[in-house]
């Protein structure tokens, strides 16, 4: 009897074992129904990706995009990127160096904190939560952070501002591949940084985004660097989006105050 009883729980156990082992279903993919098809834009042809995006409330890409361990105002985490597999930014000698110099510094040396606006990638990696606004002639992309738009010209093929004009956010062309909004943005300045860890680029950056809808409420994004200045190779990180499903779901107002104790001081 102990042996028939001991037989059962051993076969229940190895039933539930390989139902944990069996491979789910991808992010926004039912069981046998095939891969996730976006809702159809206005045009009836391209992806709805409108709506209020931010990325998972456990990402740690705001503090840093590589693997990090914890510091002071710096939560640990592996970041988000996906290709080297090492996790690490492929810095130039140099560049590693300016990295470290900017991280001892980060308080008082971040572009965030003297209101400055983000850059792209980190437009999307900041945390704060950011809108998709979509028309067939171009996309726009509103932040809540200090109130940015980002320009996603889909009707121009060249990036006629090229070593002429530099931009905060990069001057951005857009382009259908399939469901997959793909986003090519040069011009970049060379004053912003990565994240809160001091990764940085110079004004050769060059960015190619991809926005996917992988479910009703979630949106795949990746963005590959290409900085022959700073970096021995281009990179890539990749992170989940998630939507605001709130009924009333808006934008809210986030206003920037880095010299505010001066401002105090000032009115005394």
């Amino acid at each position: 009897m102990k042996k028939r009883i001991l037989g059962m729980m051993l076969v229940v156990a190895a039933a539930g074992c390989t139902a944990w082992l069996l491979p789910t279903p991808a992010l926004g993919q039912a069981a046998g129904k095939g891969k996730y098809k976006a809702p159809r834009a206005d045009d009836g042809k391209t992806a709805n990706l409108q709506g209020i995006w931010i990325v998972d409330a456990w990402d740690t890409s705001r503090y840093s995009l590589e693997w990090h361990n914890g510091a002071t105002g710096i939560r640990p985490g592996r970041g988000s990127i996906t290709d080297p597999v090492d996790g690490l930014i492929p810095y130039k000698p140099e560049a590693r160096k300016q990295q470290q110099d900017n991280f001892n510094k980060r308080f008082a040396a971040d572009p965030l904190n003297s209101c400055y606006m983000t850059g792209v990638p980190r437009f999307v990696t900041s945390g704060f939560p950011f809108q998709i606004l979509q028309t067939p002639k171009y996309i726009i992309l509103a932040s809540e952070y200090t109130h940015m738009l980002r320009y996603v010209y889909m009707d121009r093929k060249e990036h006629q501002y090229d070593g002429a004009i530099d931009f905060w956010n990069g001057d951005s062309l857009g382009k259908w591949e399939g469901d997959t909004l793909v986003v090519s943005t040069w011009s970049n300045n060379n004053q912003t940084w990565f994240d809160m860890s001091g990764n940085h680029h110079s004004d050769k950056l060059r960015v190619e985004e991809r926005f996917t809808r992988t479910g009703a409420d979630t949106l795949s994004y990746t963005a590959t660097m290409t900085d022959p200045e700073v970096l021995t190779r281009p990179f890539t990180i990749s992170v989940t989006l998630h939507r605001n499903t709130d009924k009333n779901a808006q934008m809210m107002e986030y206003e920037c105050h880095a010299y505010r104790e001066e401002d105090a001081a000032v009115g005394q």
